[in-house]
């Protein structure tokens, strides 16, 4: 029915997908309940979130770097620099507009799961926060949805279903509506910029810098 799996789109998006949310989430479970009932003293979420991620990431590069992609190359180029650099700004402005309307309605009392989330972002100190939201989370889902769900996707869909198909999957692993539509309309604009430079640099650095943005708007105003 599927014919070879190897070859086979589904199989090829949605294996690395599983391995990313199953060991992620795994590893974050682990090390709660290890630091909790083993050495007494629980590790703050964001602190599990980065150790997580980075593990993930590493599992997630070797799939990346041996996935039959395009990788463009070079990936720095003059000419170019100009126009990735207002793809880059883009993404932040487009966050820090959709981040306050999230703020101007009653969200947190509507949703509980999304109150959760909001939960698990505040739990930690600011080191941990910059460490896992905007070091090594943003590398990571940049390195799975864009690098490896859109790289296989576009070998066989148009640009259209392929920035489509890979915000909806990004939304969808967020498990809350909340945060499944900001991270779908953020999915479409950072899916485009892939599309248009395949430069993983480039959708990373705007990801990780509205990540900054919004830590340090929350702290500086709490």
């Amino acid at each position: 029915m599927f014919g070879n799996m190897s070859n086979n789109v589904f199989y090829r998006v949605l294996f690395p997908l599983a391995v990313y949310f199953v060991l992620f989430n795994m590893l974050f479970s682990l090390l709660r309940y290890a630091s909790e009932n083993m050495f007494g003293t629980a590790l703050s979420s964001m602190y599990c979130g980065a150790i997580s991620g980075a593990v993930t990431l590493v599992v997630m590069f070797f799939m990346y770097k041996n996935a039959n992609v395009y990788k463009a190359e070079p990936m720095f180029e003059a000419s170019e620099l100009p126009k990735e650099l207002l793809f880059i700004v883009a993404i932040i402005a487009l966050g820090v507009v959709l981040n306050l309307i999230a703020t101007h309605f009653p969200l947190l009392e509507v949703s509980e799961s999304f109150a959760k989330a909001e939960e698990y972002l505040n739990d930690g100190d600011m080191f941990s926060k910059i460490l896992a939201n905007v070091i090594i989370v943003p590398a990571l889902e940049e390195l799975v949805f864009r690098g490896i769900v859109c790289g296989e996707l576009e070998k066989r869909l148009s640009v259209g279903y392929t920035v489509v198909i890979s915000a909806a999957l990004f939304g969808i692993l967020h498990f809350n509506w909340v945060q499944m539509i900001y991270a779908f309309l953020l999915g479409l604009l950072i899916g485009y910029v892939y599309e248009e430079t395949h430069k993983l640099w480039v959708v990373y650095a705007g990801h990780a810098l509205l990540n900054l943005t919004v830590v340090l708007v929350v702290y500086f105003t709490a």
